[in-house]
């Protein structure tokens, strides 16, 4: 074979490669913050699976609600010895690093999960003292 044609081929097979690449990685716009945060959801998941070595094999991260979220950690994988850490976080963008270990696979909150209404139960508090203190005072 001539080394035109070969050298054409190769230019083509390496054009063509370009081509077929993956995803390129960008960084998040605004508009894609609210695309993927629906408003149903309030909570950053984040599932990291690595090897043995520590290498990462994947990445997942997604918006969920609160019940995605109460079992965060490191567990092993039965799939060839795969470590899997999973975290969650609550605000805009807080997934940003990768759990890689039980200190990182956590669950971090800027508000108490249980935010029941506190005033009915100090008003009976309230109103039990003040009937205690009249049948004293009687």
């Amino acid at each position: 074979m001539e080394p035109g044609p070969a050298l054409a081929w190769l230019l083509l097979l390496s054009l063509l490669a370009d081509c077929l690449k993956a995803a390129q990685s960008r960084d998040f716009t605004v508009k894609d913050i609210i695309y993927l945060h629906p408003s149903k959801t309030r909570y950053c998941y984040t599932q990291h699976t690595m090897e043995v070595t520590g290498n990462s094999i994947s990445v997942t991260k997604r918006c969920v609600p609160l019940e995605e979220c109460l079992s965060t950690g490191c567990r092993d994988s039965e799939h060839e010895g795969h470590k899997v850490c999973t975290s969650c976080c609550e605000g805009n963008i807080c997934n940003l690093p990768l759990p890689r270990n039980e200190t990182d696979a956590t669950f971090a909150t800027t508000s108490p999960i249980n935010q029941t209404n506190r005033h009915p139960r100090c008003m009976s508090v309230i109103v039990s003292c003040l009937w205690l203190w009249l049948g004293l005072m009687l």
